[in-house]
């Protein structure tokens, strides 16, 4: 049987044109796909740049440098979070400005601490982050390292530089002004009057005054840590100079600052516009401020009496200018007010002032009591062991390399995300 033949229908072949055609249309499909490769590359990019440059660069910024060492705002982060926990928007900003004296504090202790035999195991550690519930991270182990050594340092090291019994009197103290009060008080409590009574009165130290003088029992060579804010005064070695009964000599102090002081005036010019032109002098005391009011009076030199004498810095700086009445730069308005009536080249007579603050003044100290191995309370033992360790501590970290590197903004950053985070 004859095969049959199939019939093959041949195709013809694409013209040139036709060939044109299609190739332009893969050509055309080709560049899409590119141009849609690469602008989903580049939306990629961009997110990506976008989230590290909100939610990753920030926190990799530096933001101190203690002695060689470079804390990045990650760190700053959770160092504000963990030391301003339970704290307003207000205090966490304080925190913020702080927190690089807590970051140099802590390295200062994990620092120091070895070099005294004091030091923190990993297991000590490990053991608080696991109560604290706080993550295995090293802002977390640096602050609780410090922390634990800090306790460590202060219970077991220092307690042995405090004795369980020492020297001690009970003082009463008074701080007035001048020599001349003092010595008028000195003579009222020598004829009976109430040491108590007149502290109350009269001393213009805001502990003293509160107290009616009574320091209570001071313990000889740590008087300075249980004086407070008087820590740097004569109070610290004076009352271990008297015997019981015996009342001190007006013994002068410039070491403490008291909310009163005497302005002198001068004024050198006068205009129908600007009013009075004013130099002036600040001295501590009524005593002090006649006197040098004797001395311009006499002709000496205003620019010489307010280098040597004057207690306001700022118009120091400048002579004791302190500008014109009307003009709106003289702030004080007691200085103004005392410049107003006086003529050109008239010295006012001294005037009291309360809104400022001096320093210098003169104590007068009572000893009651003296007990040559008084026992010291525990209270008193843990503030002498704390005020050892602070002392140790300001030493230690006087010569400290500290670069603040932050900007303001970003410390508003910080504080604005630490309290974000907690729904303030």
């Amino acid at each position: 049987m004859a095969k049959k033949h199939i019939k093959t229908e041949v195709k013809p072949l694409p013209t040139k044109r036709q060939l044109s055609r299609h190739r332009r249309q893969q050509r055309i499909q080709h560049i899409i796909y590119i141009a849609g490769t690469v602008f989903l590359a580049l939306l990629i990019a961009f997110v990506a740049y976008g989230y590290w440059d909100v939610q990753i660069k920030p926190f990799h910024q530096p933001a101190a440098k203690i002695n060689g060492t470079t804390y990045d705002m990650g760190y700053y982060v959770k160092m504000l979070e963990l030391y301003s926990k339970g704290q307003d928007a207000s205090q966490t900003a304080t925190m913020a400005d702080n927190l690089i004296k807590v970051m140099q504090y802590n390295e200062a202790v994990a620092r120091s601490a070895p070099e005294v035999g004091i030091s923190v195991s990993n297991d000590e550690i490990n053991s608080t982050l696991k109560t604290l519930t706080l993550p295995n991270e090293k802002v977390y182990r640096d602050a609780i390292g410090s922390t634990t050594l800090a306790n460590k340092l202060v219970q077991n090291y220092f307690d042995k530089e405090v004795p369980t019994s020492t020297e001690q009197v009970e003082v009463q103290a008074l701080f007035v002004e001048s020599a001349d009060v003092a010595d008028k008080l000195a003579a009222r409590i020598a004829a009976g009057d109430n040491f108590t009574a007149l502290a109350e009165e009269y001393s213009l130290e805001p502990i003293t005054k509160d107290n009616g003088g009574n320091l209570g029992w001071l313990p000889k060579g740590f008087a300075d840590m249980l004086l407070g804010n008087l820590g740097n005064s004569a109070l610290k070695d004076l009352p271990f100079t008297l015997e019981p009964g015996q009342l001190s000599q007006p013994t002068f102090d410039g070491m403490v600052s008291k909310s009163i002081g005497y302005w002198v005036v001068l004024v050198t010019e006068k205009d129908p516009t600007k009013g009075s032109h004013v130099r002036a002098i600040l001295t501590g005391s009524r005593h002090d401020a006649e006197a040098i009011r004797a001395k311009i009076v006499a002709g000496e030199d205003f620019a010489s009496l307010v280098k040597t004498y004057s207690q306001d810095y700022t118009s120091a700086s400048d002579n004791g200018d302190m500008g014109w009445t009307g003009e709106g730069t003289i702030t004080n308005r007691l200085v103004r007010g005392m410049a107003v009536p006086l003529e050109i080249g008239a010295v006012s007579q001294p005037a009291a002032d309360s809104s400022v603050q001096t320093l210098g003044g003169f104590w007068l100290v009572r000893v009651l009591n003296k007990d040559e191995n008084r026992v010291l309370d525990d209270s008193t033992r843990q503030t002498l062991r704390t005020g050892l360790f602070e002392k140790w501590m300001t030493e230690k970290m006087k010569d400290d390399s500290v670069e603040t590197l932050l900007t303001e903004d970003q410390k508003a950053w910080a504080i604005n995300l630490v309290v974000k985070s907690r729904g303030q």
